[in-house]
């Protein structure tokens, strides 16, 4: 406090030595009282700066309102394309393992919350492409999961191309 008000002394003095250096340095002519109403303006603007700096840290609604309460249109537009992302990476799957030979049902990927890594990937295949005959299915009580050694194919290409570890991926028929 007694900083700011050392400051604020400081800063009135050197606007009235700059004021009357200007004054004296000007000479006597009808442009003369111009130049000393913009002093005086000059002066008592800096001897309201405190004032004016408290006002305006009252008055700071971009602080006090907005942040907390409104989410930004960037904010809205930022989940959008996160998004759209995760959805690419699903049909980007969906796509590369049918690519395989698989028919695949159904893609479920989580991911981390930056977006960059993916966390799990669960896949429903329906059966192979290229199979003409139905296999009747083993009726379990529980959930049916297929055994991943079926699947060494899905696993590595989900490995190498998507950075996903084994234990991440689930296959179920």
């Amino acid at each position: 406090m007694i900083f700011k008000l050392k400051q604020w002394c400081e800063g009135i003095i050197i606007a009235i030595v700059i004021c009357i250096i200007i004054e004296i340095l000007i000479p006597d002519t009808k442009n003369k009282k111009y130049v000393k109403v913009i002093i005086g303006i000059y002066i008592m603007f800096v001897s309201l700066s405190p004032i004016l700096e408290i006002l305006n840290c009252d008055i700071n609604f971009d602080k006090n309102f907005i942040n907390n309460t409104v989410p930004t249109s960037s904010n809205i537009y930022n989940e959008k394309m996160k998004d759209v992302y995760v959805l690419g990476i699903k049909d980007k799957i969906k796509n590369d393992i049918e690519e395989l030979g698989y028919n695949v049902a159904n893609v479920e990927i989580t991911v981390d919350s930056n977006y960059e890594k993916i966390d799990s990937i669960n896949l429903k295949i329906s059966g192979r492409k290229d199979e003409t005959i139905t296999e009747i299915e083993k009726i379990s009580i529980g959930e049916s999961k297929i055994e991943n050694q079926k699947f060494d194919d899905i696993i590595l290409f989900l490995k190498t191309n998507y950075l996903v570890e084994e234990e991440q991926i689930v296959i179920n028929k």
